[in-house]
């Protein structure tokens, strides 16, 4: 959206409000035929983009589709919850669907609603609190830096834990991933980067380009195992390639790429593309940024992912005996993903995991548990 927003001219949006219908209608099955719907409408379009918000909102943005086709697509979309009504109005105040308009002329307002239903996201700083966020111009100057700066200093890293029957830790990779505290102090003192998501998101493309080419010039990388936060379109790109040749085939199982929901559902045409031949070449996958609200919506079977991350959190609490039934089905069903709880920070979480059979974890209380010989 960010990146629209300085030229909406030409572009059209179709917003299926998914949020607003009845729960019990917004089961993984209609999620996915309403997905497909939007998927086939825009197959050869390649200007087009599709977003899955934290809500459970569509919002598709293209050009080149005419007014007609849109319309007809929200109706299959529609017709995947059974053209059921809205149980509540919609962000724009009525009770429609859907909404179609062109961006040019509707761009800030859908701005403010994606922004907001995205919500916050990665780490919190003390420049947030401030009101002082990036903007293009130190976007612009934080990217070329980025050419030319060592971020390894920058470079964080936290572990995957298996807990096995007998309450046992067993570390299973560890997840590298850049510092937002220590680049907001490198480039920007006093700045958010997080203030401003959508410039932010466009960032995290360079952020990727640099952390694979410092990784493709480390010497040995043969008895960690780690993962990488990784955009698709990083993925396909030339540095990807580099760092690909410069590991051995035991070295690429060591490996897990973590692909954020968000970019998967927005690029699912070159998800499908990539994923065959990373896993060929021994790379594990795993999908990023799920929660307990949203799981039931999303159907992985058959998309390569080896690993499925959730984040934590406290309304786990009260849909425990919802997840563990959700879990126990996917598992009957050969889906072969492994679940991992990520952000424990707290007892509940622990306890959640353990109730709901969930016995991959992550979070600073299973770090302290660990560091101190404390059971899980």
């Amino acid at each position: 959206m960010k990146q629209l927003e300085r030229t909406p001219i030409g572009y059209r949006v179709l917003h299926c409000h998914i949020s607003a219908l009845p729960g019990h209608l917004r089961t993984r099955d209609n999620m996915t035929q309403a997905l497909a719907a939007l998927r086939d409408a825009t197959r050869n379009n390649l200007t087009s983009s599709i977003f899955l918000m934290k809500n459970m909102e569509l919002i598709c943005v293209c050009r080149d589709i005419d007014m007609g086709a849109l319309r007809s697509t929200a109706s299959k979309a529609h017709k995947a919850f059974g053209h059921a009504g809205l149980q509540r109005s919609n962000v724009y105040g009525d009770q429609e669907f859907y909404h179609l308009f062109e961006l040019g002329e509707n761009d800030a307002r859908l701005r403010q609603y994606a922004e907001a239903a995205a919500g916050p996201k990665g780490e919190l700083t003390d420049a947030a609190s401030d009101g002082k966020t990036i903007d293009g111009s130190m976007l612009s100057r934080i990217k070329a830096q980025l050419q030319t700066t060592n971020i390894s200093p920058m470079i964080l890293s936290q572990q995957i834990y298996a807990v096995d029957k007998d309450r046992k830790v067993i570390p299973v990779f560890r997840e590298i991933y850049v510092s937002i505290k220590a680049l907001e102090d490198a480039f920007c003192p006093g700045v958010s980067l997080m203030g401003r998501s959508g410039l932010f998101n466009e960032l995290t493309e360079d952020l990727d380009a640099a952390v694979l080419g410092m990784l493709a010039r480390t010497p040995d990388l043969s008895n960690r195992r780690f993962s990488l936060n990784l955009n698709l379109s990083a993925i396909s790109s030339k540095t990807f390639a580099a760092f690909d040749a410069a590991l051995r085939p035991e070295q690429r199982a060591n490996v897990v790429i973590e692909i954020h929901r968000n970019d998967l559902v927005a690029n699912f045409s070159l998800f499908r593309k990539l994923a065959p031949g990373l896993v060929e070449k021994g790379y594990s996958l795993c999908i990023d940024a799920l929660d307990a609200s949203f799981l039931p919506h999303l159907d992985l079977k058959g998309l390569n992912f080896r690993f499925a991350k959730m984040f934590w959190h406290e309304d786990a609490l009260t849909e425990s005996e919802k997840l563990k039934t959700e879990l126990t089905s996917r598992t009957e069903d050969g889906e072969g993903v492994s679940y991992i709880l990520a952000r424990c920070d707290n007892a509940n979480a622990i306890r959640v995991a353990r109730s709901v059979g969930i016995d991959l974890l992550q979070g600073k209380l299973v770090d302290h548990m660990v560091k101190n010989n404390i059971p899980i």
